[in-house]
């Protein structure tokens, strides 16, 4: 007998079983699904197995299938056979293979169209274990779709500690964007419906090309609509993560670099031939030769360019490749984590001074005075510069953490008194250093913006004082026509404690309040926080002050928390939906994050205001909050992105970690005149801040701009130039718009 095997149907679309052939014990075999003598598809053979089928000494390796239940009647015949012989494993009907089982339920969850050719849902039953649990898609009886559920999505109050449903992104087949509409049946690989499915989507072969006329600044209201209507067209399809080797065909193949020499002691350097500039990667990274032609194509368009980064491919055992995707440039993630320092382009005269290792080499050359480099001598080319094998990432990740750290010991280039502490962990890719800088200023101007809620204020100011000590607070309440009782009472003992109560009426602004209490601080520092945060870890001001003692820095902002501990702000990503989002809602506290930037401090495009440290000066230089064009929503964007205009650097550092009951204190806002009203600031800040928007050099031009940041890839490049890591550009906007 050549082959041993089982199957059965553990689910109601499910079907598993495992396969043994004892003469060619190391083959991969492919199973096919054939239904009505049509083929449907086919899986490897490639499941682990831990018990061995019938008789067999070895456990053989296990496949499933899921059935499209859809699509399929009780009549219909199924037959599975190992693909290549004429060994068939089962040939029977639908009714015979489910044996009395039910016909599929509704899942727990939903799913919905998100945009274009991109699906969403979440689901509450927890996570299940089988390996082969997916959610499909399927247009009649063709697979459009797959995806494993992989994120977190906060339900429910934000308040709720158990607000928490598993949750899932799934990108559909490009061929679906046609123009027609489609209707796509949406379940798990155990065969749960989801509640939505079917999902009616349409998408077009490109996104719409909006014509916006940079030289106008837009005034009437008609014109106004027609550009809120051009930013949904420059949105594209989407794919996955995983899709990016498609992009990029030369990621498949294998080239020799001539003329490559040793480097530090973990480096190599790959001469670009005609252009003075080397490749310069570490020993885990192998270079594409591609990337010199990119090279030399991009050099007359980076003047004065001091130094050029690009982004890795990542392969996993499985041969999958997953784009590391960089910012253009990003400071105080390579102090901490390193990750520019694997594969670069820096001039040949760089290499004139002995360096310990690529990470030395490259922080000597970048900051010879130990001050933050300009940014407008650092170029990014986005496009990979060379592939890098994860297995051999992972373990190299500690010798490069020690050379990161010896590295940041150099003479001058932290201040004096920087501790650098290591966390190493398990599996991680990257170095995840903390550079626990001296603060230079322990003394802070706090204001929070409260109107009654006296329990949450009470909560925030208890847990500011007792998990911060050693601060000098200027404590500033501004209440904006608190009339509870309780929230009175509240104000009495706080001003009695040492604060100051600065009460405001009129309609709600928060733009106008913070710049009133802004205007009477005490201190050099200014803490804008909300009243619906509490501090479960202490030493936040501590970290947020160290790092702000930085004369590059302008501003830093703490990871934020749920209830739930899904986090709520990982730093504002200025590009999805056109617009300002918050990064990493999808994750829980303690994951890594993509590409590990939960591990280590790194700059985003903005921060939120929810707690916000920056300092005075610089607050009042810029003309604080803008509160005619912002009064509620992105001012805080707004001003993030005056200070990186005026050269100044933002700060996310996850560790500072506080929790934040969002729109606690002030309601939600869907469907309100107060969401109109965010209807018109994002208005104005497409208008003022447009080409930050629409290609932040923080966010990489290739990730997806209709979801939460760094899910999915744009399936055209939207911008592959060289990119200067500068500084973004305001338009002038007429008074009153």
């Amino acid at each position: 007998m050549r082959f041993q095997h089982d199957l059965s149907l553990i689910a109601p679309a499910l079907l598993q079983g495992r396969l043994f052939a004892p003469q060619e014990p190391g083959r991969r075999w492919h199973i096919g699904l054939f239904v009505n003598d049509r083929f449907q598809g086919a899986v490897a053979a490639d499941l682990p197995l831990t018990a061995p089928p019938s008789a067999a000494a070895d456990p053989g390796e296990g496949f499933a299938l899921t059935l499209n239940l859809a699509a399929l009647h009780d009549a219909d015949l199924i037959r599975l056979e190992v693909l290549g012989t004429d060994h068939v494993l089962a040939e029977r009907t639908l009714a015979d293979l489910r044996g009395g089982r039910a016909a599929p339920v509704t899942a727990p969850g939903a799913v919905w169209a998100v945009r274009g050719l991109t699906l969403a849902g979440r689901l509450e039953d927890g996570v299940t274990s089988l390996p082969a649990y997916e959610i499909l898609a399927f247009e009649e009886d063709r697979l459009v779709g797959r995806s494993r559920v992989w994120r977190w999505q906060h339900v429910g109050e934000p308040q709720d500690p158990m607000g928490k449903a598993i949750a899932f992104d799934l990108f559909l087949d490009p061929a679906l964007a046609d123009g027609q509409l489609h209707a796509i049946h949406v379940a798990t690989s155990t065969g749960q419906v989801l509640d939505g499915s079917p999902v009616e989507v349409i998408a077009w072969p490109n996104a719409l090309v909006a014509q916006l006329d940079r030289g106008q600044v837009p005034g009437t209201e008609a014109h106004q609509r027609r550009l809120d209507r051009a930013w949904e067209g420059l949105l594209g399809n989407s794919m996955g993560l995983e899709g990016y080797g498609a992009l990029y065909p030369e990621l498949s193949e294998t080239a020799d670099w001539p003329g490559s020499f040793d480097v530090a002691a973990d480096g190599i350097a790959y001469p670009i031939p005609g252009s003075g500039w080397v490749l310069l990667a570490h020993r885990d990274i192998r270079p594409l030769p591609a990337f010199a032609e990119r090279m030399l194509a991009a050099l007359p368009r980076m003047p004065e360019a001091r130094a050029v980064f690009c982004d890795l491919a990542l392969r996993e055992s499985d041969g999958t490749l997953w784009p590391l995707l960089m910012p253009a440039f990003d400071w105080e993630r390579l102090l901490e984590q390193g990750h520019a320092a694997l594969c670069f382009a820096l001039p040949v005269a760089a290499l004139q001074t002995p360096a310990a290792s690529l990470a030395a080499l490259l922080l000597a050359w970048l900051a010879p005075a130990g001050q933050a480099p300009d940014r407008r001598q650092i170029w990014h080319l986005p496009h990979p510069g060379g592939i890098a094998e994860a297995a051999a990432l992972r373990a190299s990740c500690a010798a490069r953490s020690a050379a990161l750290a010896a590295a940041l010991h150099a003479p001058g280039l932290l201040p004096p008194g920087t501790r650098v502490q290591e966390s190493p962990r398990p599996r991680a890719l990257f170095p995840a250093l903390h550079l626990n800088r001296p603060a230079r200023h322990r003394a802070i101007s706090v204001i929070v913006p409260s109107r009654n809620n006296a329990a949450l204020l009470d909560a925030a100011i208890a847990g500011l004082r007792t998990q911060n000590p050693g601060f000098d607070l200027d404590l500033m309440i501004v209440d904006h026509a608190s009339d509870a009782p309780e929230a009175l009472a509240l104000f009495d003992r706080l001003e009695s404690d040492g604060a100051r109560i600065l009460r405001v009426e009129g309609g709600f602004n928060f733009a106008r309040m913070n710049n009133f209490a802004a205007a009477q601080a005490r201190h050099a520092q200014l803490c804008f926080m909300n009243n619906d945060v509490d501090f479960p870890v202490p030493g936040v001001l501590a970290e947020l002050s160290g790092r702000l003692a930085e004369d590059s820095t302008g501003a830093v902002g703490p990871l934020m928390m749920r209830a739930s501990e899904i986090i709520q702000h990982g730093g504002v990503t200025l590009g999805p939906w056109v617009g300002a989002v918050h990064a990493f809602e999808d994750r829980m506290r303690g994951d890594p994050g993509y590409a590990e930037m939960l591990r280590c401090a790194h700059e985003p495009g903005g921060l939120t205001a929810a707690m916000l440290l920056t300092r005075r000066d610089l607050f009042e230089r810029l003309g604080g909050f803008d509160a005619e064009r912002f009064a509620v929503n992105f001012n805080d964007v707004d001003y993030g992105l005056k200070l990186r205009a005026a050269g100044y650097r933002l700060v996310l550092s996850p560790h500072a970690v506080i929790r934040h009951h969002e729109s606690l204190s002030r309601g939600r806002e869907r469907g309100t005149p107060a969401g109109l009203r965010m209807q018109r600031e994002l208005a104005s800040l497409r208008a003022k801040w447009r080409e930050a928007l629409l290609n932040d050099t923080q966010f990489h031009p290739l990730f997806a701009l209709d979801g939460l940041p760094y899910r999915g890839l744009s399936l055209r490049h939207r911008d592959p130039a060289p990119r200067c890591a500068g500084y973004p550009i305001a338009r002038p906007l007429p008074d009153g718009f």
